[in-house]
């Protein structure tokens, strides 16, 4: 085991080996958020009730070898891609498509040759100069042998020397020399491509770096960028923000980037002065820590009062990166307005900082950002000292990351009544950034237009109350181990139990599975009472839309499907199954949270009209009927939209939109 990880240890008072949060995350391989999911899910254990973030060592072991001898199958697919070990090809990096096979064939022998990144870039780089007409002649005896080469650009040939000398004996061999005389497709960064295609993708996933398609890189550019602008890309990895702004930018000395990639730095500066190569310039590119070397007055060794006061901050972030426990102790010091630790978080309130007084920024982002609770604190600090000038849903834009990505552009200066330009595939149109400041937790609910706004303000202007502080929750029961306790056919001593997609509106589904309830067997269990409660219902957890049920005869779920129990006196449970199951609360709730989980604090926020007696039972009447079979769902609706006011307008929106 590693030093820092020995450092970590404690004893108890048995004289047992325990190991911290973050020594266990580094000795999983995984992330210290996906330890603690694995202590919700009861893969793991603290060796204290009262202290959540300390672990015997032996257990940790324990689940390390079962991980590695695949017993925990589960785990190992979700291991946080930390672990993984298989790269891939960013296509979505590339410009030109019908390049690929020639860049694949590049990535395929420096595999297959088990050629080191570092020296194998290097050679590729010397078969880029001598393309673009830079470095005379070289062969692979003239590298091994570290001979002088010959550069038209004096400062290019610093820099391919310094690469050089790092090169170990051994590392380069006469059968790499292809990689010197390939054919090199036309290609803005084909450095960059090449170096994302080995990266290990579990490493990518550790730091968060997954780089941006161009396409995506030149609009930002286009829409911001004037040929004096000061720009800079505080994480700039091979450079393709970069390159994009000096397709503009005159002057290279106005283009500045940050990384603390040392490889992608060397790969970025040199980008660079290939673009600017008739000039002679020392690239404003380092590599740095943008989050505590910047602003410090030691940059390039010498001081930074230049890195301030851009016209143009542009980046992808890294998202989710891991942050060594001293280093989360800075980043509270330097950043308190910052609880989530989250890295992206830290840059854009370092862009912010940045930034001249009118100046733009724009990130590449995930669509967490928009509407997780965690975030609230960094849209809090975007809304209260920028104007948001538009925000652009891209969907999901890297290969095997499954993330919705957003596009969030700021300038800095507060202006009110502003306007955002929100831009969703073909669909436009403008949002009032005031409405954002007065939503719970900050939320940008971008895909809420004005209209729908004004639907939503409706459903909150009748008298209502809600579920927050009136009813009893509960998780469906993880068994820890379902083909063990559970069986797909009936057979006595089991009972049916319910999964989320046996969840139907108003009614429970036939079951697929039958459990033996013995719950000090399982892993997580509610209290019983709770499942056998007189009245309850049941919802999907994972869902784009909501599906309750009503079930009084005392059903079980699993972890799929939750429980919540309304304690609202005079407030039937069926008024809330009918409301919550209608168009208008599915309308609700994809406008306002746009979630693929139904969470509680969802629900909770979800108004529950106080309309009278007799339109109560009006409703329950229909709900009656629905669970009898009669299929009176259209007629529910109406009643419900009738009841909100809603115009002929606003009731044909909103059943278009459920369609």
């Amino acid at each position: 085991m590693p030093n820092t990880l020995q450092k970590s240890f404690i004893t108890n008072n048995n004289n047992e080996a325990v190991l911290n949060l973050e020594s266990t995350a580094i000795f999983l391989g995984i992330s210290t958020a996906t330890v603690r999911n694995w202590v919700k899910c009861g893969h793991l254990q603290s060796f204290s009730g009262n202290v959540k973030d300390f672990f015997y060592k032996k257990d940790v072991e324990n689940i390390k070898s079962k991980i590695l001898n695949g017993d925990l199958e589960k785990i190992n697919k979700r291991a946080n891609k930390i672990g993984a070990e298989k790269t891939f090809l960013p296509d979505e990096y590339i410009q030109d498509k019908n390049s690929f096979e020639e860049l694949n064939s590049i990535v395929n022998f420096i595999k297959n040759n088990n050629i080191a990144i570092f020296p194998a870039l290097l050679l590729v780089s010397l078969n880029l100069l001598k393309k673009e007409g830079i470095l005379l002649k070289v062969d692979v005896y003239d590298v091994i042998r570290k001979n002088e080469l010959f550069f038209s650009n004096k400062q290019i040939k610093g820099e391919i020397e310094s690469w050089i000398s790092e090169i170990k004996e051994g590392e380069i061999k006469n059968s790499f020399s292809f990689l010197l005389d390939c054919s090199l497709p036309k290609q803005r960064d084909i450095l960059g491509f090449l170096y994302q295609s080995l990266l290990i993708e579990g490493k990518k996933s550790q730091s968060g770096s997954y780089y941006t398609p161009s396409d995506i890189v030149n609009k930002i550019t286009a829409d911001y960028v004037k040929k004096d602008s000061k720009v800079l890309d505080p994480c700039c990895g091979t450079g393709q923000f970069l390159l994009a702004f000096s397709d503009i930018v005159e002057n290279p000395a106005n283009i500045y980037g940050i990384d603390s990639d040392e490889i992608a730095v060397r790969i970025a500066r040199l980008n660079i002065l290939i673009k600017f190569k008739e000039k002679y310039f020392v690239p404003n590119v380092v590599c740095k820590n943008t989050l505590f070397e910047i602003g410090n007055y030691d940059l390039f060794s010498l001081n930074d009062e230049n890195i301030r006061d851009f016209d143009v901050v542009a980046t992808n972030p890294p998202w989710g990166a891991h942050f060594a426990k001293e280093d989360n102790e800075k980043l509270k010091k330097i950043y308190p307005e910052i609880s989530s630790l989250e890295s992206f978080s830290y840059f854009l309130k370092k862009s912010l900082d940045l930034l001249c007084d009118g100046g733009v920024s724009s990130f590449i982002l995930p669509e967490s950002i928009l509407n997780v609770k965690t975030h609230k604190d960094i849209r809090n600090i975007i809304l209260k000292n920028s104007q948001i000038k538009k925000i652009i849903y891209l969907d999901r834009i890297f290969k095997n990351v499954f993330t919705p990505v957003v596009r969030l552009d700021f300038k800095k200066n507060k202006v009110n009544n502003n306007k955002v330009s929100i831009c969703k595939g073909n669909e436009q149109y403008n949002i009032n950034q005031e409405r954002w400041l007065n939503n719970q937790d900050f939320i940008f609910d971008i895909h809420t237009s004005e209209f729908d706004a004004e639907i939503i303000d409706k459903m909150y202007k009748t008298n209502y109350t809600t579920l927050k502080n009136n009813a009893d929750w509960a998780l469906g029961i993880v068994t820890g181990n379902n083909k063990e306790f559970i069986i797909s056919e009936p057979q006595d001593g089991y009972e049916p139990i319910y999964k989320g997609k046996e969840i139907g509106r108003f009614i429970l589904n036939n079951p697929s599975s039958y459990i033996r309830f013995v719950p000090k067997k399982f892993q997580q269990v509610a209290p019983i009472e709770k499942y056998r409660a007189k009245e309850k219902l049941i919802y999907r957890f994972i869902s784009k839309y909501l599906f309750f049920a009503y079930d009084n005869k005392q059903k079980l779920t699993l972890n799929s499907a939750n429980v919540v129990i309304p304690r609202i006196p005079n407030y039937p449970i069926k008024m809330i199954v009918a409301l919550f199951n209608s168009s208008p609360y599915q309308f609700l709730f994809q406008k306002k949270f746009s979630s693929i989980k139904v969470l509680r604090n969802h629900i909770e926020q979800m108004p529950l009209p106080l309309w009278d007696e007799k339109t109560f039972s009006e409703i329950i009447k229909i709900v009656n009927e629905i669970i009898g079979g009669n299929n009176n769902f259209i007629k529910l609706d109406n009643y419900i939209m009738n009841k909100f006011s809603f115009s002929e307008k606003e009731k044909d929106y909103i059943n278009k939109f459920n369609k």
